[in-house]
């Protein structure tokens, strides 16, 4: 009886135990590839002659990675660099607390901050085209 009561627990312990990918992120595979700022839209102003296209977003889906490209008079999201990035619904979480939920239609992607609303005039969408 012990025999049959220990291999019960045994076999119960290790099939509860699976190689599940049930935590795996899943991501949007069409934010793959390297996007290039078209336009900002916020309270804010840029002068008609501005260069948007100084700043580039490259996603790496298999890795979990962007690698931004900025300069100083275009810094949208953060400094140049390589960060992580979790995808959630419709949500992009970039370096662990830069929150975005994006759109994508055809080439372009749409990225809208979401804001605090404690703070005013911090919503800014920014409009990329894939390259």
């Amino acid at each position: 009886m012990k025999k049959t009561i220990l291999l019960v627990l045994f076999f119960t312990l290790f099939s509860s135990c699976t190689n599940s990918d049930d935590d795996v992120p899943v991501v949007d595979i069409a934010l793959e590839g390297k996007w290039a700022l078209n336009n900002a839209i916020c309270f804010c102003f840029f002068g008609d002659d501005f260069d948007f296209s100084e700043h580039k977003i490259d996603f790496n889906t298999k890795k979990s990675t962007m690698i931004i490209e900025s300069t100083e008079n275009a810094l949208f999201i953060h400094s140049s660099g390589t960060f992580g990035f979790r995808v959630n619904g419709k949500t992009i979480t970039i370096n662990g607390n830069l929150k975005y939920n994006y759109k994508i239609k055809e080439n372009k992607l749409e990225l809208s901050f979401v804001d605090n609303p404690d703070i005013a005039d911090d919503e800014i969408t920014l409009i990329y085209t894939k390259i």
